[in-house]
């Protein structure tokens, strides 16, 4: 499959189209969580919940062809066709068990949605879908949509303009947590967006 090469101020410049085509006080309002299920939608994009795999080793697939997929029956314990259209993103739903992972299915979410505005052109035809596979070694698509998926749900300009309000007495783990609270994203995913952007 040929590859398409983005540069990491390419990324920070889709992810802010994409934002201010959406509402552009996303990108220069008050430091908020991205809606990020409301812009997926509005892409015309489906959301679908579904036991991915019985292990959850997949956390989320965008379907670029209309076709089955292989996803897990829960009550059956056993493997089932289920019918997708293309512009379909299938979450695993696990991620929605637990409080605790709102990150997670949040950034999973934004990784898929990557997916369609980045890799669309490069999938589309040729019966394969993308995964959000956590256990296994990146590939350059993988470490794009996170990327991209990462500037979306933390839009740099608010990012800074976060930190700059906040930063006054916290230390940097304090700072962190208050952030990802913010931004509704884990703390590992803010811990490496300020120190990709070297504010910590």
């Amino acid at each position: 499959m040929p590859k398409a090469y983005y540069s990491e101020q390419t990324m920070e410049n889709i992810a802010r189209r994409v934002l201010n085509a959406f509402d552009d006080r996303l990108y220069t309002g008050k430091p908020c969580a991205i809606p990020i299920e409301n812009i997926i939608e509005w892409h015309g994009l489906i959301m679908e919940f579904q036991y991915i795999r019985k292990n959850g080793r997949i956390l989320g697939q965008t379907i670029f062809d209309t076709g089955l997929e292989a996803v897990y029956d829960m009550e059956r314990m056993e493997y089932t066709l289920f019918p997708v259209k293309a512009g379909t993103i299938l979450i695993d739903a696990s991620l929605c068990e637990e409080e605790a992972s709102t990150g997670r299915l949040r950034f999973t979410e934004a990784h898929e949605l990557a997916h369609w505005i980045l890799h669309k052109g490069l999938y589309t035809g040729t019966g394969e879908s993308a995964a959000l596979q956590p256990s296994i070694r990146e590939t350059d698509m993988e470490i794009q949509a996170n990327m991209l998926g990462s500037a979306l749900l933390m839009p740099i300009a608010m990012v800074k303009r976060c930190f700059y309000q906040l930063r006054s007495g916290r230390d940097d783990q304090t700072l962190v947590r208050d952030m990802a609270e913010v931004f509704q994203v884990s703390r590992q995913a803010m811990r490496i967006r300020l120190q990709n952007h070297h504010l910590i």
